[in-house]
This record gives structure tokens, C-alpha cells and sequence, in this order.
């Protein structure tokens, strides 16, 4: 008799916890405890950044207010009638902090706060919803994602990826000039427009530049970065961001008067509008660059910009590849990859050494590790990456060479290419 009675106790919590969840989901202002730690969402549609994930029916302030916090961690299952996809060990960050392909939850721009229970600062406007995806992958476009799919999100462990979130989960970044200064003999406007050349001893002096965008001012930037492009005599513009519909958005408004030199670019032809995802190790990415490199060529460009919207990822991995080309070292193109962490989070090595390694290996690290199997005569570890020490400028040439080959660039195009770059 206790045996059937233990029997229908456990059948009737098991049918609870299914109705409470269910009910949950229908109800987004429910305070979420550990005993009901899911809840079921519609896909509405692709997130409309360059990650190209998934935005599920719940802002970020919603999630958060049902008790989950950043650093917690996840399962999570997309499906419908005909596909279903389980997701194990999903981090809930407030920023891209997982490696290249590795799924998360993402609530950017929120700013870390001291204590849990305490409110989180929103600092930015763009992602309305909560945002599943792959780092720098195009997971809607590989799963075949659609909006009749549901998400279900599950607790798997409160904290779970607690150190990683503490770790790096403060760089958030303000849109305000005034919060910005000039630093390191750079100024002001440059500093807070992320606007620098780009710099080794294998390359020419003020002829390749990278900067957040000088056509969309979602960041309030676009206007400094047009004033530098006009200052160092910019030619040619990889907007690595941009269609044109999305040009045409911007022009209606208000700051586009204000945008006299990137408009006038525009006009003459001489901005090539790439409408790049962050899948730097995609084709399409990849034949876009091309594409853009090739229009410059044509256009006898001297001086040539790139830029995606705040000119950290998609810029990113173009400077590696670029500077690699040059025959420029690690350090170099460490260097001036890291800029743009000290420029947006005031991050260096010696303001906060644990979370800048940090960023190295995650980000800059992995677009290396990538590049480097473009060269045939390096001999990865088992898990993938390389041993820098052995790696050399050489490689570095010989890796982006052989991926701009691979994505279509003629060796005339390559010779043409470093003719303007290359001392």
C-alpha cells in the first residue's frame, strides 16, 4: 500500500511540475524558483545582429526578473514538427564570452551589478529580446531555424558559469562622448570612434584604417569617425556591416547631414556594402571581403577603411587577416587587436590582467588558431590550437594568402593588394 501511495505522489508532482512550467510560460512576470526552473518560448525571428541566433518571445529584463541571472547555466531545446535540438551546458552571459561555435544565451549590453538580488543596468537599446545563438556562427542558417519553432530553457545549475560572467562581464560600454578622454597620444574623437591605422613594421604608414561605423550612429560614433576619415584622406570604405536598405534607413535621420564625407563616399562609389554575419570562417564572409578588396583595387584606392558597427569582430578577424598578409608578428596584430577593448572598457594588461588573458584566448586567439590551418606546413594539437612559439610571420602571410585564394582573390588581386599595404 505505501509503495502505490509513494507511486501516485511522485506521478502527481511530476504532472505539477509540467503544468506549472507550461502555465509559466504563458506568464512572464512569474518569479521563478529552483523547483520550476524552465520555461517555453516562441522563435520569432533572427536576431538582427551579425551572430545571426534567434530572438525568443522574452526581453532580457523579463528573463532576468523570473530569477535566472548572468552566469547561470542551461539546457536548452529548439524544436518542431520537423527538427528538435538539444543544447547541453548553456552559459547566460551579457556578452559574446564563449569561444568560436559554442552556444549561449545572450543578454548584450547589460552592466554587471555588485550583489544578486539588486536591479542590472540596461545600457544599450538594440536587443529587445532575449537572444539565443551560436559565437560568431550563423546558427539560424545552419539549423534551418524558423518562427514556428519553440525554445524551452532549462536551469541547469545557478552559477554555473559564474567565474566567466564575474570575469569579463563588466565591459559594458557607454555611447556618451563625454565619458570617453584621449589617451596613449591618441585623441579624444579617435579614441571614443575606435578610429586608428593600423600599425606594423611590415606595413606602409596611414594607408589601412579600421573604426567603428561612420554610417550607423546606433552608438552615437558615426559622426567622429566621419570627421577622421576626412582628416587622414580615406579613399575607399569596407563597410563590413551594411546593405543598402540599411544605408537607406540611416539617411532618414537626423545625424546624416552630419555625415558629409562618408556620404560623399558613397556617392562616388567607393563604399563597398558587405552585409557580413561575425562567421568569419564562412564562405560567404569570406567571398564578401574578397569582393570588397577587389572593388578597391579597381577603384585605385590608396587609403582604405574598415569597419563593421562598433569595428570589434567582424573588423577583428580582417585586421588578423590583413596584417597577417604583411608578414606582421603575433604581437602586432595582438596589439592592435586589443585597442579596441581599451578604447570601448578601458581593458589592458595592467588594468586587469586575469580578464584581458582572458579575452586573448577567447577571442584573438581563436581567430589565430583559425587562420594558422591555412597553412599546410603547420601541424595542429589535438585540441586545435597551435604552439605560437614555433609560429612565424611567415606563416602568418602564407595562412591569409592561402585563405583569400580559397575565397576567390586572384594572385594578381593579392600582388595588387599588398602593393598598397606592404613596405
Amino acid at each position: 500500500m505505501k509503495r502505490k501511495h509513494y507511486f501516485f505522489v511522485v506521478c502527481l508532482f511530476a504532472v505539477t511540475v509540467i503544468l506549472l512550467s507550461a502555465c509559466s510560460s504563458l506568464d512572464s512576470s512569474k518569479k521563478y524558483t529552483d523547483s520550476v526552473p524552465s520555461v517555453t518560448l516562441d522563435v520569432l525571428n533572427r536576431g538582427s545582429d551579425a551572430f545571426y541566433g534567434c530572438d525568443v518571445n522574452i526581453s532580457i529584463k523579463e528573463f532576468i526578473d523570473l530569477g535566472f541571472e548572468f552566469g547561470d547555466e542551461f539546457n536548452v531545446v529548439l524544436e518542431n514538427d520537423l527538427y528538435r535540438y538539444e543544447f547541453k551546458s548553456v552559459p547566460f552571459y551579457n556578452g559574446y564570452y564563449t569561444k568560436t561555435g559554442d552556444p549561449l544565451l545572450c543578454g548584450y549590453g547589460y552592466a554587471v551589478k555588485e550583489n544578486r538580488g539588486e536591479d542590472y543596468v540596461y545600457t544599450r537599446t538594440d536587443y529587445p529580446y532575449l537572444r539565443f545563438c551560436y559565437n560568431n556562427r550563423e546558427m539560424w542558417n545552419l539549423l534551418h531555424l524558423t518562427t514556428d519553432m519553440k525554445c524551452t530553457i532549462t536551469l541547469v545549475k545557478r552559477g554555473g558559469y559564474a567565474y566567466e560572467q564575474n570575469l569579463v562581464g563588466g565591459l559594458t560600454y557607454s555611447k556618451e562622448f563625454a565619458d570617453y578622454m584621449a589617451k596613449n597620444d591618441v585623441s579624444h574623437e579617435a579614441v571614443f570612434g575606435n578610429f586608428r591605422a593600423v600599425k606594423s613594421k611590415a606595413m606602409k604608414e596611414n594607408v589601412l584604417f579600421r573604426s567603428a561605423s561612420p554610417y550607423d550612429n546606433a552608438n552615437n560614433r558615426a559622426p567622429y569617425v566621419n570627421n577622421l576619415m576626412k582628416e587622414y584622406g580615406i579613399d575607399y570604405v569596407l563597410n563590413l556591416a551594411d546593405s543598402q536598405s540599411k544605408i537607406d534607413r540611416y539617411a532618414k535621420s537626423d545625424v546624416w547631414t552630419k555625415l558629409d564625407y562618408s556620404t560623399k563616399l558613397l556617392r562616388e562609389g567607393r563604399v563597398s556594402l558587405m552585409s557580413m554575419s561575425a562567421a568569419y570562417e564562412g564562405a560567404a564572409y569570406q567571398s564578401a571581403l574578397v569582393s570588397g578588396l577587389k572593388a578597391a583595387l579597381d577603384k585605385g584606392a590608396t587609403r582604405i577603411l574598415f569597419h563593421c558597427t562598433e569595428g570589434k569582430d567582424r573588423t577583428g578577424f580582417v585586421g588578423v587577416l590583413l596584417e597577417g598578409l604583411c608578414g606582421a608578428t603575433y604581437d602586432e596584430m595582438l596589439y592592435d587587436y586589443m585597442v579596441t577593448y581599451d578604447n570601448y572598457y578601458a581593458l589592458t594588461e595592467q588594468s586587469d590582467k586575469m580578464a584581458y588573458e582572458y579575452i586573448v584566448e577567447l577571442k584573438f586567439n581563436d581567430m589565430i588558431y583559425y587562420l594558422l590551418t591555412f597553412d599546410p606546413s603547420l601541424e595542429a594539437e589535438g585540441d586545435g590550437t597551435y604552439d605560437l612559439s614555433k609560429v612565424t610571420p611567415v606563416n602568418y602571410a602564407r595562412a591569409s594568402e592561402n585563405l583569400l585564394k580559397k575565397a576567390g582573390m586572384s594572385d594578381a588581386n593579392i600582388k595588387g593588394l599588398l602593393k598598397i599595404l606592404k613596405k
